[in-house]
């Protein structure tokens, strides 16, 4: 008998159905660091009315599910067992006059104007009317631009501009899908212009029927855009379909019981807003203590640097792991700041851990 799907939590009585003999079709939760603000962006928002302001050195992160062949986002949810959690440390930016805390149709003319662009909101797949949110690496038609010629800081931690000649903005022609949501009122107001610094709900869903594949053959589906100034970090759970009809997992940041399955990659706490070329006593000390040490750049196709909160000869591992769990690449830590050569790895996502004693410290890297 084949598994059944089930939409919602305990909203509609879901129930944690998986396929048990499928592959399992979650190869990570991928965070993208899309851009940068600058003055210019900063005075736009706030000519605009911003509430709360985009404050120069705000980063935007991307959020996706990285798939498998066949696999389909059907849902992020919250349960009483499981809360989705997205939070940051100090307020998320949204644009006042076009911004949007979850997807619903947005015109490609209006993701064009102000900052729109650079919006705060929740999505399965879906940025703008057709288009589809992709790795910016993997964006092969450049970019629609924005009107008032801005976002258009280069900062290279960014990866490629996302407005300009040479600029890709990360959205590529697809299905575009409208969002059902169960048991989430008041909490999306933080995306949309609302001070406020976490969005948890524990009885809820974001789901999308039918399910979203991604628009490129690596299968990256978009789950949300987040522009802070702060420390940014999530807890997620997600439901997917198999390609086998009437299949389904769910996964879970935490905690799993029966037939969910654990990702540790749908927890993340990106690293504290600071300069990567400043390596003194007082950047290091800055560093977020939930994270313990930073990697830049990232993606990376050379080498990766790893800045340790820790002191050098403390016997601390390093160790780089592929998407399935192989440690690829393992090495003392003799330094605070350690060089990684990384160019003889395939391109995809990595996990570096750093180990001391029975502490253990992990976060993602991207090989260009």
């Amino acid at each position: 008998m084949k598994n059944k799907l089930i939409l919602g939590l305990a909203v509609l009585g879901i129930m944690s159905i998986s396929n048990s003999s499928a592959q399992n079709g979650l190869e990570g939760v991928v965070v993208e660091k899309y851009y940068v603000s600058d003055a210019a962006d900063s005075t736009d928002a706030s000519d605009n009315g911003a509430v709360y302001p985009l404050n120069v050195g705000s980063v935007t992160y991307r959020v996706y599910a990285n798939l498998l062949p066949g696999y389909k986002v059907i849902q992020m949810y919250g349960s009483p067992t499981h809360p989705l959690n997205i939070s940051t440390t100090t307020s998320f930016y949204n644009d006042p006059n076009y911004g949007v805390s979850v997807y619903s149709g947005t015109s490609v003319n209006n993701t064009k104007k102000n900052t729109m662009l650079i919006d705060s909101y929740l999505t399965i797949g879906s940025v703008a009317n057709g288009l589809v949110g992709v790795l910016k690496e993997e964006d092969t038609d450049g970019t629609i631009g924005n009107n008032q010629g801005i976002l258009a800081n280069n900062d290279i931690s960014a990866g490629a501009p996302i407005t300009g000649a040479s600029g890709q903005d990360g959205l590529m022609p697809g299905t575009t899908n409208s969002l059902n949501l169960l048991g989430i009122t008041d909490e999306l107001a933080l995306f949309d212009q609302t001070p406020g610094s976490v969005f948890e709900v524990s009885n809820a869903t974001i789901a999308a029927l039918g399910g979203v594949e991604g628009a490129t053959a690596s299968n990256h589906v978009l789950l949300g855009q987040f522009t802070t100034d702060g420390t940014f970090s999530f807890k997620l759970n997600l439901q997917l379909s198999t390609p086998t009809a009437g299949g389904s997992e769910i996964y879970v940041a935490e905690n799993p019981t029966g037939d969910e399955l654990l990702d540790s990659t749908l927890i993340y706490t990106s690293e504290s807003i600071v300069d990567t070329t400043d390596t003194t006593t007082n950047a290091v000390q800055n560093l977020s203590k939930l994270i313990e040490f930073r990697i830049y750049p990232n993606p990376a196709a050379q080498e990766i640097n790893i800045l340790s909160a820790q002191n050098a000869g403390t016997a601390i591992l390093l160790e780089v792991l592929d998407v399935v769990g192989n440690v690829v690449i393992s090495e003392k830590m003799d330094n605070r700041i350690q060089k990684i050569a990384v160019q003889d790895l395939p391109a995809g996502v990595y996990v570096v851990r750093m180990k001391q004693g029975n502490e253990i410290r992990s976060q993602r890297f991207v090989k260009s």
